[in-house]
């Protein structure tokens, strides 16, 4: 027998899982850190050491495969989009329409206002509508997460969930049928390019129904025993996860509308454990951690004039439309400033959209695909602390409260 037989090779070859466990157990550190010491969101630790260690910073860890990344942030972002669907009351919307007023407005003027600044800076009108449709989500991860972090309740906490979650519909539906004009630009069939859509937004509107029947059916039966309930709720966001992917349809549209349908078939919300459990936040960390080592900043040494116009036109489209029409939605201007600010965040959502279109066009990779990826690790940084500063100020976070 030689050494060979038992020793390791050398060098040593380490696999991706142990970088990213190392990047886990630093991010953790250091979140806890900042919550004790400067009292800042920990969402802003775990983003921020996989920023610095990974290739975009120090390099001291390897770019993770597409592949595993990718199914952790689908199962993960998933899990956060379920969850935010079930904490949204769809009927306040018939209550109160000002609401829904003040959600269209906010959308249609955050797409048109990046939209007429691209078309300044002499983009493809298609292209820039593509773009356009991305910057209208608010990114549902930061967002829950921050909310929860803080227990946070109140007015501008649920409008924010609310109006995170109708976003999240718009841009997704959007970006598929602008990618669809896009697509026909390259010579799609038109045929192709109206159905390819339409299937994939019915699709997963009919399979997110399906599986938001099933979720409150299965709930009816284990409501009281609720680890049992996370364990299998958790299994079945894998499966709605693992059969979009095979059926080409959109797990983010699937598992928001199951969300919905679980909240508005119930008269009360239904307080679950927050991520479903242990196993779940500790896919949310890794998420966030991984959207740090992933992240790419070509765009800001690029393109730096462009990546911050966008977010600044993006932050000034968000915030007016609120500030207009809170006399009429019943909040005072200080409560919609907090919900126009809180509104600003990107992160997961916006990241896979940017990659699905960059996937499909080469071009828009290593264009503006590059510029929305800087704005995108910006917004991720700054994001979890505008949320938190926003519900503070409103009054409703536990630590305002007390």
């Amino acid at each position: 027998m030689t050494l060979s037989a038992y020793l390791p090779t050398w060098p040593l070859s380490i696999s991706p899982a142990l970088w990213l466990a190392l990047a886990l157990v630093i991010a953790v550190l250091v979140g806890e850190g900042l919550v004790r010491y400067l009292r800042l969101p920990r969402i802003v630790g775990y983003v921020g050491i996989g920023l610095l260690l990974g290739p975009a910073g120090l390099n001291l860890i390897p770019e993770l495969p597409a592949a595993e990344w990718r199914l952790l942030v689908d199962l993960a972002l998933g899990i956060l989009l379920f969850e935010l669907g079930s904490k949204v009351n769809l009927r306040w919307l018939k209550a109160n329409p000002w609401i829904a007023g003040t959600s269209l407005l906010e959308a249609a003027a955050t797409f048109f206002a990046v939209f007429g600044l691209l078309l300044w800076f002499d983009v493809a009108h298609v292209t820039a509508a593509v773009v356009a449709t991305i910057a209208i989500a608010t990114s549902p991860a930061i967002v829950v997460r921050t909310v929860t972090e803080s227990r946070a309740r109140g007015q501008v906490t649920e409008r924010l969930l609310l109006m995170t979650a109708l976003n999240c519909i718009y841009a997704i539906i959007c970006h598929k049928l602008a990618v669809a004009f896009m697509h026909g630009e390259a010579g799609t069939g038109l045929i192709h390019t109206v159905l390819q859509p339409l299937y994939l937004i019915g699709g997963s509107a009919l399979l997110g129904w399906l599986f938001g029947i099933a979720f409150n059916s299965i709930h009816r039966h284990l409501g009281r025993h609720e680890e049992t309930f996370s364990f299998l709720l958790f299994g079945m966001i894998a499966i709605a996860t693992i059969v979009a992917s095979t059926l080409k349809l959109s797990p983010m549209l699937i598992l928001l509308a199951a969300g919905l349908i679980v909240r508005y078939q119930r008269q009360r919300p239904r307080a679950f454990l927050p991520h479903f459990g242990s196993a779940g936040a500790v896919l949310v960390v890794l998420m966030f951690t991984a959207n740090g080592l992933a992240a790419n900043l070509d765009g800001l040494r690029d393109s730096m004039l462009l990546v911050l116009l966008l977010i600044l036109v993006r932050t000034i489209a968000k915030l007016l439309p609120v500030l207009m029409l809170a006399k009429y939605s019943g909040i005072s201007l200080q409560q919609a400033l907090a919900l126009g600010i809180a509104l600003v965040p990107m992160s997961s959502l916006t990241l896979l959209l940017t990659l699905d279109t960059a996937a499909a066009f080469p071009a828009f990779a290593s264009g503006l695909g590059l510029v929305l990826m800087s704005c995108i690790v910006i917004l991720e940084l700054a994001g979890p602390i505008l949320v938190q500063m926003a519900l503070r100020g409103a009054g409703e976070t536990l630590e305002e409260k007390t």
